[in-house]
């Protein structure tokens, strides 16, 4: 706590003397993708401080680059203007992953308010079930009971049949939700996981009636996403299953899955691509070229040189965690320049958030099924 502390005094001092202006007159050329994923409509953002945003700090982000007129530009455009040179300086591109109903239920108008254009990835299981994600709605249901201990040994989740009376700690309440994961994921089907996470979370005193109520934790419907693209956003690829094999074979049925799954509802043929959970190889390359994709990006923090890979174009990840002066040094490319020096100094920091961290990547394989 101290050090990050100590590390945003550091940041607000460089902005003082001015080193965020140098910096974004240094990094002008190079393109900011920035990457979101949910927005919360309660208290997601709590839940998972790396996954959702608030609504109120998302229309801060907005406002900051409106107000510091920073040209944001849809990311084919700015990817092809990148590759000739004509690319405007400092400018950003916006991408969402996943399709959160929040996505349309907060991001659409706050996007729309200030005439910025976007990508949203769109994976496309739980996009066809309607329902809401699983492991998210276990983890949300184990991380909100307000119970003390618990006994979930007839859950029928074979892990937990020896646990009576099961103190709701931290730890227990991680683990608990990961064998329920597991069960469900590979022993029942869509509408069974359902009734598992129903009943559990009559067994922790959750509302999951609630939960169905609101969406946070389900993506966008047909209607939503042609809403969606009508305000602005283009509709990217982000696989069906939210995972990416490197069998090429396997790889290229995700992609024809998700856009089977898509396409009829968007009417034109996407192909943006985002890697789910951000993992991903140079030997994706080639099932992405078969497959017609002409961008795909990663979780990789940094800013775009003409020189990138298209299908390896680093993002700046913003969620709860990151202040706004981290956001500022981010967009400024303040935090590029950072990191560039590490990487100079013989450091590798291709994975070094711009407080100097590992970036978590909690949001991992949420979507998989």
């Amino acid at each position: 706590m101290i050090r990050r502390r100590l590390i945003i005094a550091a940041l607000l001092l460089a902005k003082v003397v001015g080193l965020f202006a140098l910096a974004r007159k240094l990094t002008g050329g190079q393109l900011r993708i920035l990457c979101y994923h949910g927005f919360a409509l309660d208290d997601e953002d709590r839940f998972r401080e790396s996954l959702f945003i608030s609504r109120r700090r998302f229309a801060q982000r907005m406002r900051f680059l409106r107000q510091g007129h920073f040209p944001v530009l849809a990311l084919d455009e700015a990817m092809r203007r990148l590759r000739r040179g004509t690319l405007p300086p400092a400018a950003v591109a916006i991408t969402i992953d996943d399709g959160f109903y929040s996505t349309h239920a907060v991001a659409k108008d706050i996007l729309k308010d200030n005439g910025f254009p976007s990508t949203l990835y769109l994976t496309s299981y739980y996009f066809q079930k309607g329902t809401p994600i699983f492991q998210l709605a276990v983890d949300y249901i184990c991380w909100k009971s307000p119970l003390g201990t618990v006994d979930l040994s007839d859950l029928g989740v074979p892990l937990l049949r020896r646990e009576n009376a099961m103190p709701l700690n931290a730890a227990n309440r991680r683990w608990a939700s990961a064998a329920i994961h597991r069960h469900g994921t590979e022993t029942l089907d869509e509408p069974g996981r359902v009734e598992l996470s129903r009943r559990l979370a009559r067994r922790l005193s959750v509302d999951y009636d609630e939960l169905l109520r609101s969406r946070a934790l389900s993506l966008v419907n047909p209607q939503e996403l042609r809403e969606l693209q009508a305000s602005g956003m283009r509709i990217g690829l982000h696989t069906h299953r939210h995972r990416f094999p490197t069998i090429p074979a396997d790889a290229i049925r995700e992609l024809e899955e998700n856009r089977a799954s898509v396409e009829p509802a968007i009417g034109r043929r996407m192909a943006d691509f985002c890697y789910p959970s951000g993992d991903w190889s140079p030997r994706h390359f080639a099932a992405l070229e078969r497959a017609g994709v002409e961008t795909a990006t990663t979780c990789e923090a940094g800013l775009v040189r003409g020189a990138h890979d298209p299908y390896a174009l680093p993002r700046v990840l913003d969620d709860t965690r990151v202040s706004m002066i981290e956001f500022e040094a981010e967009v400024s490319g303040f935090s590029e320049i950072l990191r560039w020096l590490r990487i100079k100094s013989g450091y590798n920091a291709l994975k070094i958030s711009l407080y100097g961290e590992t970036v978590p990547n909690s949001f991992a394989h949420v979507l998989s099924i």
